[in-house]
Parts: structure tokens; sequence; C-alpha cells
């Protein structure tokens, strides 16, 4: 698909990803998009494997079975059968790899919906505290969840379905993954260590402020911590330097930028708070091995 077409992967881009005619596994409408059947074959046609996706709304997805590595804000993770998974709007995305026995459930909520099926955004938490969630569940509470999907896709085929009962659906299966999360937090569970605990808000912060701060002492400065001391955890946490993870989320925004905008070099340069073009395509290059203009053409 050509560049200009993908300027932020969002229910437009789903369209013209899927086609003008849905397959049976899959529909669209202006403020849903559902993928019942998400094997590995179709996941790179809405979410392509390698290359980091921004989220323009809020996804739910369920794994139902094998395993898939991805990152998430930075974050690698691997997800198993039987987790429930909240991605908040402005979360990057990437799939790295799938299994062959690889089995999903996915959904799209815009805005507009989200507003219709609660009064308040504030009666859900997860609208407002979470970019990202990953629950593993027990089979009993992931049936709850699939009876939540199965009857928003039943009543979705519909003619002339009720809109506001399908939003209360949607809101029920928000609220019940809210539960999940109160409850598992609530279980047992290991006592993060320091540096974990310190690791954990460093990557928040970066995720945050990347797009204008690349410098360690502005993030140690709000962890209270010097420098060094921030950099000797981050190094023993993680394996990686602070500044490799803070250059590391620069990369990323940069790689979003690249591929689904049409904004030039420059436009991203100041964006992401470079001096000018040609100090952000040294330092792209110098981390990437290729120049902006390279990468954004593969």
């Amino acid at each position: 698909m050509d560049r200009k077409e993908l300027k932020h992967y969002d229910f437009e881009t789903l369209y013209q990803l899927l086609g003008t005619k849905t397959p049976d596994h899959a529909m669209l409408t202006d403020n849903v998009a559902m993928l019942m059947d998400g094997r590995k074959d179709k996941i790179d046609k809405v979410l392509p494997l390698q290359t980091p996706v921004l989220l323009e709304e809020v996804r739910v997805g369920i794994i139902r079975k094998g395993e898939a590595d991805y990152v998430v804000n930075l974050m690698p993770y691997k997800f198993k059968e039987g987790t429930v998974v909240f991605l908040n709007r402005g979360t990057i995305i990437q799939i790295n790899q799938v299994s062959d026995d690889f089995e999903m459930a996915g959904m799209a909520l815009s805005d507009y919906l989200l507003t219709a099926s609660f009064t308040n955004r504030q009666d859900n938490p997860l609208l407002n505290d979470y970019p990202a969630l990953f629950i593993s569940v027990e089979y009993a509470e992931m049936e709850v969840i699939e009876h939540l999907f199965q009857a928003a896709w039943q009543m979705m085929h519909q003619t002339d379905y009720s809109r506001d009962s399908v939003g209360n659906i949607f809101g029920a299966l928000l609220h019940y993954i809210n539960h999940l999360n109160l409850r598992h937090k609530h279980l047992p569970q290991k006592p993060l260590s320091h540096s974990r605990e310190v690791f954990n808000q460093f990557i928040g912060l970066i995720n945050k402020h990347s797009h204008q701060e690349r410098q360690l002492d502005f993030y140690s400065n709000l962890l209270c911590l010097s420098e060094r001391y921030l950099g000797t955890l981050i190094k023993q946490e993680s394996g990686m330097t602070a500044k490799e993870w803070i250059d590391k989320a620069v990369i990323t925004d940069a790689q979003v930028l690249l591929k689904h905008t049409d904004k030039t070099i420059a436009e991203i340069s100041n964006e992401l708070n470079f001096a000018n073009p040609s100090f952000f395509c040294k330092y792209f290059r110098r981390l990437m091995g290729f120049s902006p203009q390279e990468y954004r053409k593969k």
C-alpha cells in the first residue's frame, strides 16, 4: 500500500487493509471494528509484523491459542493462551512473531462509541489510568469475555440493530476487564525489586516525554535520582543503558511518523525536538544504519 494512504492506524485504515468486501471473520462499522478469527495468516492484514504501529482507538483482544511476541510502548511481552489485552488510544505496538497455532479475537472501539457507552469516561478507570493492560485469566473468566464478544457480534449482524444495546455490551466488557484487573491485583504477587520499580517508572516517563526530551538528566531529575545511579539501575535491570532506552523510544516515534504520516523530514525533525533536519538524519542513520528517507521507502 502506498504510504500516503496510511496516515494513521484508524478505522479508515482498517477499511483500506481489509478491502471493500469485509471477510466473514471481520466486521467494520463507523465506530467498531471486530476480528473474530485472528489466525497467523490473517494477523498481518490488520497489524503488520515487525512494524511499529500507532493505535488511534481503544483495542481489546483475547488470545485463544498459541503465543506471540509483542512490543508495547517499548516493552517486550509474550502473550499466551488465556491473556486478555487492553490497549488504550495512543499506544505504539509492534508484533514481532506469532506461533503457527496462534489464534485471537479483537476489537477496536471509537471515542464516539465509548462516550455513548459511558455517562462519563471517569466511570471506567481503564480509559484513564492504563495505557496498556495484560491479564492472564482463568477459563471461566475468559468464557465471560467470549460471550460478550459473541453477543456484540451477533447483535451487530441484525438488521437495524440497537446501537444503545451494543454500546452497553462494550461498556460491560470494559467494566468486566477492569474488575478482573482489580481482582488479579489482590492476588499474592512477588514484590518488585527497587531496580524493577525504578525501571518501570523510567520506561513510563520516556514513553511520555521522548518526543521532546532525550537527555538523561531530565529523567533522573523527575525520579529524584542521580544520573549515575539511574544509569546503574537501568543497566542492572535490563542489560541496556538508560541512553539506549531513550534512543529506542525516539527511533520508535520516528518510525511511526515516517511510515504512518505524510509529514516531511523537516516536520518530523521539529516534532521530535531536533535542532535541524540534518542532525535528525545523522541520528537516525547512526542508530538504524540507513537514512529516514531510505526507511520511508522500505
